[in-house]
């Protein structure tokens, strides 16, 4: 099951990076962000069924990363980070909120709503945690950095 998800994850990234017309090369770099954070999110909810923290964690996993892909292929952070992050925002919560909210059920729209609102805030803390971390932290930042140092001498 869990194999199937990330496989469905993979695809839905790579089709987005499609749409979103990233650059071919970027492709499979996309999908496989997405479904390692999409990984870190179902084993979180399968030890920790608290969907925010899970989200939290694989937010931050999934910009980590991200950085790690843009340094070493010298490319933005966000043809990695928006196509990844695909997979953690809540799009049948904001569904059901608009649904609940139009049909007049005030109570449970309002229970959707502030569960959406905690899992995006989630996304947007992982994201910016993940973006204080200094990029002397990354593998391809100091192989760069020393390559560098060596054609300068």
């Amino acid at each position: 099951m869990i194999l199937l998800q990330l496989i469905a994850g993979f695809l839905g990234t790579v089709s987005f990076a499609i749409l979103f017309e990233s650059p071919k090369r970027y492709y499979l770099y996309c999908g496989g962000i997405d479904a390692f954070g999409w990984f870190i999110y179902l084993v979180i909810m399968h030890y920790w069924t608290v969907p925010v923290t899970a989200t939290f964690v694989s937010a931050l996993v999934l910009t980590f990363l991200s950085r790690e892909a843009a340094y070493a292929l010298r490319a933005p952070v966000t043809i990695f980070l928006i196509c990844g992050i695909f997979c953690l925002v809540p799009g049948i919560g904001i569904y059901n909120f608009t649904y609940n909210f139009f049909i007049g059920d005030s109570v449970k729209a309002a229970q959707t709503g502030v569960q959406v609102l905690k899992i995006a805030i989630a996304i947007s803390l992982g994201i910016s945690v993940a973006y204080e971390f200094s990029p002397k932290w990354f593998y391809a930042y100091r192989r760069r950095q020393k390559l560098l140092e060596q054609k300068n001498k």
